[in-house]
C-alpha cells in the first residue's frame, strides 16, 4: 500500500527529446507520416517462394549425402497464414505436372498405427521403381517433414539471425508439445500481436518461444525450441538515448496510470499532447513544429526508454517485476512506476483503433528489444492490476492494488500442486483459503508470490520459479531451506519429505521424467526418486556441463526439408530397394532393469556462499542402477536434450538407406558404447559466440562447419517394455553427452524419429512405448 501527501505537479524541464544520433533518426523515419505506410520488416522471399509452383534443385547422385552449401533465404511471413502453413511440395522435373502432397489420414488417435506392414508394398518388388506420384503416395503418406527456416535478429547487427524448426500439417492431435494443464501456464509466452495459443514461434516476444519449451513427455523439448536455442537469442545491443523525462511525483504517476487502466478518454492527437508534454516530456520543436501528431509522440516516448537508466526488462536478471514495485526503496519504486507509466503511454498509442493490425506488426516488429520488454510490463500491468485511490483527509490521498486475476492464480497454483502430488496438499490449499486473519496475505509472503498472485508475469524462464517458490511459500513445513530456488540458477532442484523435484532445466530432472508416476507441470518435474544422499528436505544445484558437439548453422536450419525429406535426394525415379521398413522387437523386451538409487555427491573445494550455511551446495548428480545381478551408476554429466518426436500418422513408414542407423536394445551392449556421434569441434573453430556470417566465408568453409556434416550414423537405442528402460536410456545420453530424440512407437515409428534426429542433428534415437501396463505408479 502506498500512501504520501497530495502535493502539487512538479513539472521540472530537462533536456529535450530530439532524437540524440541516428537511432533517433532512425525511428523518426519508421513513425513519420501514416502508419499503414511503415514499410515492411522482411526482404523479398527468394526467387523459388514468389513461383507459383516450387521449383526443385537439380536432380544429384544418390551417393551424395552433403546438400549443396547455397543460401536461400526464406520469407517466414509468407507461413503467418494458416492456410499457407503446409509447406512447398515436390514436383517432377522435365516440366511434368506438379504432384500436390498426399492427403493425410482422417485425424484421429495418434497411437493407431495401421498394425502389420509389408516392404515391399503389393504389386511391387525390390526390383521396381516409383515415380514421384506413387512415391508421395507409398513413402511420404502421413510421415513426419520438418523445415527450418531463419530470420534476422530484430534491431541486431547483420549477421545475428534467429532459427525456427515448423511441422508440416500440423494440428491440435499431432504435434510435439504438452498441453497446458491451466490456462494460467501459457503466460510463460507472450506475443504482442495476438493471442499467444495462436501464436508463431517467430513471433514470440521471449526466444526461444516458451509455447515450444516443454514436450509431449516429462523431461522432453520439441524441435523447434532446440533449434532455436542455436540461433542469436539475445545479441548483446547498446542503446545511445540519453534523454531525460520530466521529473513527476510519484502520487501524481499513480494517478494517472489509475486514469489509463480505461484506456485514453479522449484519443484527439491535439488531448493527446497537451498530457504528454504538460507533464511527461518536453517537445523541443513546440514553437515551430509541435509534436501532435501520434507518430510523433510514438517517437519521443520509444527514444525515452531506449535511455540505459531505465530497468531493461528483457535480462532474465530483472524479470521478477514486484523487486520493483513491492520494495521499501522509495527511488526504485518511484523509477519502477515513471517507466511503466511512460510504457503504459506508449502502449496506448499503439492500440489505437486509428491503426491496422498490419501496421502495428511492422510496428513492433522494428522497435528495440527492450522497449518491446517495456510494452510487455505494460500490457501486463493493465491486464492484471487496478489501482484504487482513497482519501484519508482533506490533504492525504491513499493508494492500493487490487489484483485482477488472484483467484485464477490461486486456481492454476493448486492445479500445479496436485499434479505434482504435493506431499501437504492440505495445508497448501488452507493457506489459499485465506480464511484465517493469523495468516499473512498469500501475496504478501515474498517477491516471487507478489509476482504470482498479481498476476504480472513475464514471459520467458521466470513463470516455472514464480510458481514453485510461491507453492513453498504458502507450505510452512518447508522451512527456510527451500528459498534458494532461483531461474538464475536453473540446474536446481530440492528433497522435500519423500520425493525430489527438479527444473525442467536441470538434467536430473531431464533423465528421471521417463520415470513411471512422474509428472511434468509449468516447467517442474516431479514427484522423482527420493534420495538417501539428502536432507529430508534440501535444494540442491546440480553440475551440468555443455554437451560438446556442434552448434546449429544457418545452413543447417535451411537445408533441413531436403536433408531429412522421406523420400531422400530428389530424382526422377524412387527405386523400392532403396527403402527399409523398419520395426523394433516388441516382443524380446527386457524389464530387468531397475533404478537402484539417486545419488549425489557434493562437488569438493566449492566457495563459501554469500548466503551463508543454509544455502545450497553444488552436487554431482548420478543413477545407480541394477541389472542382472550388478550394479550399474551413471552420471548425470553433461547438460543434453531429450526432443519429443512429432508423433506421425499410418505408420510405420520406410527409411531411405541414406538415412543411416545402427540400432541396439538397452540390456544389449549399450554401456559398452564409449564413443558415438560427432567427435567435439576443435579449439580453433570458429566462434560460436559471433555472429552467422555466411556471406563472408567460402561455402566449402560454411559446409564443413554446418553441424550436420558431422552426423554420419544415427544410434537407435531400443528401451521398451518398463519405464527404467527408459530411464536407464536417457542417463546414458547424459553420461556420455549425447542429446537424443525421444520416439513413443506407439505416436511415433522409427523412420520418423531418425529423420528427426537428422534435422535435430542429434546422433542418438530413444525408442519407447511409456511403460507397460500395470507397472507400479508411485503415488
Amino acid at each position: 500500500m502506498l500512501s504520501a501527501m497530495t502535493q502539487p505537479l512538479t513539472t521540472t524541464p530537462s533536456c529535450s527529446c530530439r532524437p540524440p544520433d541516428a537511432f533517433g533518426a532512425r525511428y523518426e523515419d519508421i513513425m513519420n507520416g501514416d502508419l499503414d505506410h511503415w514499410g515492411p520488416r522482411y526482404g523479398s522471399p527468394a526467387a523459388q517462394w514468389a513461383a507459383p509452383h516450387y521449383a526443385p534443385p537439380t536432380a544429384v547422385d544418390r551417393a551424395r549425402t552433403q546438400p549443396p552449401a547455397k543460401r536461400n533465404f526464406s520469407d517466414p511471413t509468407s507461413l503467418m497464414n494458416p492456410d499457407e502453413w503446409a509447406l512447398p511440395v515436390r514436383h517432377k522435373q522435365n516440366g511434368s505436372l506438379p504432384y500436390a502432397t498426399p492427403s493425410l489420414p482422417p485425424e484421429g488417435s495418434v497411437d493407431s498405427f495401421e498394425g502389420e506392414k509389408e516392404w515391399p508394398p503389393d504389386d511391387y518388388t525390390l526390383d521396381s521403381a516409383m515415380d514421384l506420384a506413387e512415391a508421395e503416395d507409398i513413402v511420404c503418406a502421413g510421415a513426419s517433414t520438418f523445415k527450418g527456416f531463419l530470420d534476422d535478429a530484430p534491431a541486431a547487427p547483420p549477421g545475428h539471425y534467429r532459427f525456427y524448426a515448423v511441422m508440416e500439417n500440423e494440428h491440435s492431435g499431432r504435434n510435439d508439445r504438452c498441453l497446458h494443464q491451466h490456462e494460467a501456464f501459457k503466460d510463460s509466452s507472450l506475443t504482442l500481436t495476438g493471442p499467444a495459443d495462436s501464436a508463431y514461434p517467430w513471433v514470440a516476444l521471449e526466444q526461444p518461444c516458451m509455447a515450444y519449451c516443454f514436450g509431449r513427455r516429462p523431461g522432453t523439448t520439441t524441435l523447434n525450441y532446440r533449434v532455436s536455442k542455436s540461433g542469436s537469442i539475445q545479441p548483446t545491443l547498446k542503446y545511445g538515448a540519453e534523454v531525460k523525462p520530466r521529473k513527476i511525483k510519484l502520487l501524481h504517476i499513480l494517478d494517472r496510470l489509475r486514469d489509463l487502466e480505461r484506456g485514453f478518454e479522449d484519443d484527439a492527437p491535439e488531448e493527446l499532447y497537451i498530457y504528454l508534454y504538460n507533464n511527461l516530456l518536453d517537445d523541443p520543436d513546440m514553437n515551430d513544429e509541435p509534436h501532435i501528431g501520434i507518430e510523433r509522440q510514438m517517437t519521443d516516448l520509444i527514444i525515452i526508454l531506449t535511455s540505459p537508466d531505465w530497468v531493461d526488462f528483457s535480462q532474465p536478471k530483472n524479470q521478477v517485476v514486484a523487486k520493483f514495485f513491492e520494495t521499501n526503496d522509495h527511488v526504485r519504486k518511484q523509477n519502477f512506476f515513471h517507466q511503466l507509466l511512460l510504457s503504459v503511454e506508449l502502449y496506448l498509442r499503439v492500440h489505437l483503433d486509428i491503426h491496422g493490425e498490419k501496421a502495428k506488426r511492422q510496428l513492433l516488429q522494428k522497435l528495440p528489444p527492450k522497449v518491446l520488454w517495456d510494452l510487455a510490463v505494460a500490457q501486463k500491468w493493465l491486464e492484471n492490476m487496478s489501482i484504487m485511490k482513497s482519501r484519508t483527509s482533506s490533504n492525504q490521498s491513499v493508494f492500493s492494488f487490487e489484483l485482477r486475476k488472484k483467484k485464477r492464480q490461486k486456481e492454476a497454483l493448486k492445479v500445479f500442486a496436485q499434479v505434482l502430488k504435493w506431499p501437504n496438499l492440505a495445508e497448501v490449499n488452507y493457506i489459499l483459503e485465506e480464511k484465517s486473519r493469523y495468516e499473512k496475505a498469500v501475496e504478501d509472503r515474498s517477491a516471487d508470490a507478489m509476482s504470482w498472485f498479481t498476476g504480472v508475469v513475464l514471459p520467458g524462464p521466470t513463470l516455472p520459479w514464480l510458481l514453485m517458490n510461491s507453492l513453498i511459500d504458502c507450505d510452512k513445513d518447508t522451512g527456510p531451506s527451500l528459498k534458494y530456488l532461483t531461474h538464475v540458477v536453473p540446474s536446481s532442484g530440492f528433497q522435500y519429505k519423500a520425493n525430489t523435484y527438479w527444473s525442467h532445466r536441470c538434467i536430473v530432472g531431464k533423465v528421471l521424467g521417463a520415470s513411471k508416476g512422474v509428472n511434468q507441470v509449468a516447467g517442474w518435474i516431479g514427484p522423482c526418486n527420493y534420495s538417501p544422499d539428502l536432507k529430508r528436505t534440501e535444494c540442491v544445484k546440480i553440475r551440468q556441463i555443455k554437451t560438446p558437439g556442434y552448434k546449429l548453422t544457418a545452413l543447417d536450419v535451411e537445408t533441413m526439408k531436403e536433408r531429412t525429406h522421406p523420400l531422400g535426394p530428389e530424382e526422377a525415379d524412387y527405386p523400392v530397394n532403396d527403402y527399409e521398413l523398419l520395426v523394433p522387437d516388441m516382443e524380446d523386451v527386457t524389464n530387468d532393469i531397475r533404478v537402484e538409487k539417486l545419488s549425489f555427491a557434493p562437488v569438493k573445494d566449492q566457495q563459501p556462499s554469500k548466503h551463508g550455511s543454509e544455502a545450497p551446495l553444488l552436487f554431482d548428480a548420478a543413477i545407480v542402477f541394477a541389472c542382472g545381478g550388478d550394479s550399474w551408476p551413471m552420471r548425470l554429466k553433461y547438460d543434453v536434450d531429450f526432443i519429443s518426436a512429432y508423433p506421425c500418422q499410418g505408420g510405420p513408414h520406410v527409411l531411405f538407406f541414406d538415412y543411416r542407423y545402427k540400432s541396439i536394445r538397452v540390456d544389449d551392449g549399450l554401456v559398452d558404447i564409449h564413443e558415438w556421434g560427432p567427435r567435439p569441434p576443435r579449439q580453433s573453430s570458429s566462434n560460436r559466440s559471433s555472429p552467422t556470417s555466411s556471406r563472408t566465408l567460402s561455402q566449402t568453409s560454411i559446409a564443413a562447419d554446418a553441424a550436420h556434416a558431422h552426423i554420419d550414423r544415427v544410434l537407435a537405442i531400443e528401451a521398451l517394455g518398463v519405464s527404467d528402460n527408459e530411464v536407464f536410456a536417457r542417463a546414458w545420453c547424459a553420461h556420455n553427452g549425447h542429446s537424443a530424440v525421444v520416439a513413443n512407437i506407439k505416436e511415433t515409428c522409427m523412420a520418423c524419429a531418425i529423420r528427426e534426429a537428422y534435422a535435430a542433428c542429434v546422433s542418438v534415437v530413444i525408442v519407447t512405448e511409456g511403460g507397460v501396463p500395470g507397472e507400479r505408479d508411485e503415488d
